[in-house]
């Protein structure tokens, strides 16, 4: 009979712990809901040593496991701006003023987005190529991005910028350049014929 009783209180014990814990939050500031639009000078604050800055910067604690599909983010060096948001097991390049582009692939579990991760800028490298064609007066604007992650590896993503359509009346600023993806094969293609037109 003892032994039954002491049972139920260590029952009812671990389930208070349980309780308080789950109140008490992540201490490692996995369930901070930090917005994927911070000002710059937020950016580099440390919001689990730094409690006192949340409210400032929109920062909130989720109160409840939904805190796993909370968006998380990371930015790259270059282009300026662009940077990329997890949510759930969806990935996202975002770039400014374009729609963003979901990534795909192996990459998609091998960039690491919590709190420390997020003031680690991806040190990503880019290539950028403007080529006009003299004959049918047509710009074509490219580039490649080699985007390393957090277990060793680097994947090469390949974009197009189409011109803007309208004219400097019609179109304004929030219209932006919805960059479009392309094949890193068509890329170097491009490149290639270039050179070739260049005599190089």
């Amino acid at each position: 009979m003892k032994s039954k009783f002491f049972a139920i209180k260590l029952t009812a014990f671990l389930a208070s712990l349980t309780f308080f814990s789950g109140c008490a939050g992540s201490s490692n500031g996995d369930d901070l809901e930090v917005p994927t639009n911070l000002p710059p000078i937020c950016r580099d604050i440390d919001f689990v040593a730094n409690p006192d800055m949340r409210e400032m910067c929109g920062v909130r604690r989720a109160h409840n496991k939904a805190y796993k599909n909370i968006p998380q983010q990371r930015y790259l060096i270059k282009p300026s701006e662009t940077s990329i948001v997890k949510t759930g097991n969806k990935l996202e390049l975002r770039f400014q003023n374009s729609l963003p582009l979901y990534l795909d692939g192996p990459i998609v579990n091998e960039i690491m987005f919590n709190q420390e991760k997020r003031l680690e800028k991806i040190k990503n490298n880019y290539d950028y190529h403007e080529i006009y064609n003299k004959e049918s007066k047509e710009r074509t604007r490219i580039f490649k991005m080699g985007i390393p992650t957090d277990l060793g590896g680097t994947y090469e993503f390949c974009f197009r910028i189409p011109e803007l359509k309208g004219n400097a009346r019609t179109r304004n600023k929030a219209m932006g350049n919805n960059i479009e993806r392309m094949s890193c094969e068509d890329f170097e293609t491009i490149i290639a014929a270039d050179k070739a037109s260049r005599g190089l």
